[in-house]
Formats: C-alpha cells, structure tokens, sequence
C-alpha cells in the first residue's frame, strides 16, 4: 500500500470552512493528515469538519486579530504537539472602481489578505522551525498582474507574493519552505453577480486549485517552488 503523502502531519487551513479551503482540507485529510479549519462562523467550520470525519478541529478565527490567530495556534499545538503546514487561504475581495475604493474598505482587504497571513505566518514560525514545515499562501493572477477596480485586491496579493519570497528566502536555512500559487479564473463564490453561469463553467474548479497546491505541499523538499500561477486554457471570459 502506497504510503500517504502527508501522513502523521497537522495543517492548518484559515478560511477553511468552504469552498477552497475546505478543497484543501479534504486534499489533505485524503492523504493522511490532521487538519485544523479555522474561520469567521463556527456552523460553518464545524458542518466541514464532520464531512471530514473524526480527528480534526475546528476553531474560530478571524485573521485580522491577532489574539484570535495566536489562540488558534497554541490550540493546535496543545491538541497535535506540533505543526506541519499552514495555508494561509482566508481573503476577501471586490470590483470597486478606485475613486470609489475606501480607506476603511483597502484597510479591510489589506488586513485579511496579507497581514493576517503574515500573522499566521509569524505565529506558526517556531513551531514550523521544529517541523521543518511548509506555508503556502493562496494568492492570485492579480498578484502578478493588475486589473481594473481592484486596486486593494491587487495591492493584498502582490504584497503577499512579497511576503511569500521573503518568508521562502529567511525560511530555507531553518527548513522552512514557503510558497505562493495563484489561480486565474476559479469558480468560487467571490464572483456573485460578476460572471454569468457560462462563464462560471469554463472556470477552474475549485479542486483543480487545490490539487496543484497538495502537489506544490507533496514536491520533493530539494525542488523550489516559488510563485505558480495558472490561468484557464480558455479564457472563462472568451466571447
């Protein structure tokens, strides 16, 4: 029988109530691991934790507070011993034209999509030093391009892509190894009204996403994966 790829691991996945992160979730669990959801809404989290079946925690957690992420850590830690992977998925984001974006809105998405994986990050650290562990941020296509009416998001997702190479560079003589992938268009509820239903269906799906993240966390420890973006074949917006 082939060994599991993450076997006898703990990870810890924000904003892992749904949708991709619940992806990763089950990705990880597949293949062995101990995995602990965290997010905003507890029904949330704990309605995907029992699809997960027994062994798993789920632990609320807002990533713009710190109080709450240092919690969630130390839980973790108390209940597993130690800590494998983090995947800082939690974000947010909208199309809002940039005479209309607000500094209370820009200070909302820069605080979720990029201080609070830098907290994660932080808080993690030393017991991802014990590990020889892994973080992986979820990022995007607009951390690497820019579009119209999304000045915060793009400014969140290039910042973390930042934050990504650093952590790679200041990790990888502790054992540490950090990664960033960044999905185009995928099929998640973020686009609302944004995309019509075909449009939606020539999208990424969800799984596809995170299996090429579980295949970023499974790569040979001597590979350095640094950035990957990946986009549709076909543009999900092609006339």
């Amino acid at each position: 029988m082939a060994e599991m790829k993450f076997e006898n691991q703990v990870a810890l996945v924000t904003g892992g109530g749904a949708g991709l992160g619940l992806a990763f979730a089950r990705g990880l669990v597949a293949e062995g691991a101990s995995v602990v959801l965290c997010g905003r809404r507890m029904d949330v989290l704990e309605s995907a934790a029992a699809q997960l079946g027994p062994g798993h925690l789920a632990l609320r957690c807002d990533v713009t507070q710190e109080a709450d992420i240092a919690s969630v850590v130390a839980a973790t830690i108390a209940h597993y011993g130690k800590l494998d992977i983090l995947v800082n998925n939690a974000g947010i984001g909208d199309w809002t034209p940039f005479e209309e974006t607000s500094t209370e809105y820009f200070d909302a998405v820069i605080a979720t999509n990029l201080r609070g994986p830098f907290l994660c990050s932080r808080h993690a650290w030393p017991h991802l030093k014990e590990s020889k562990g892994q973080i992986l941020n979820i990022s995007s296509i607009a951390g690497d391009n820019a579009y119209t009416d999304m000045s915060a998001y793009c400014s969140s997702k290039w910042g973390l892509n930042g934050l990504t190479q650093v952590l790679a560079l200041e990790g990888a003589p502790l054992g540490i190894r950090a990664m960033s992938l960044g999905p185009g268009a995928a099929d998640t509820d973020i686009w609302g009204d944004h995309a019509t239903p075909e449009q939606r269906g020539r999208m990424m799906t969800i799984d596809q996403v995170a299996d090429l993240g579980l295949w970023m966390l499974a790569s040979p420890r001597n590979v350095h994966v640094k950035t990957v973006i990946i986009e549709n074949f076909v543009s999900a917006f092609a006339e």
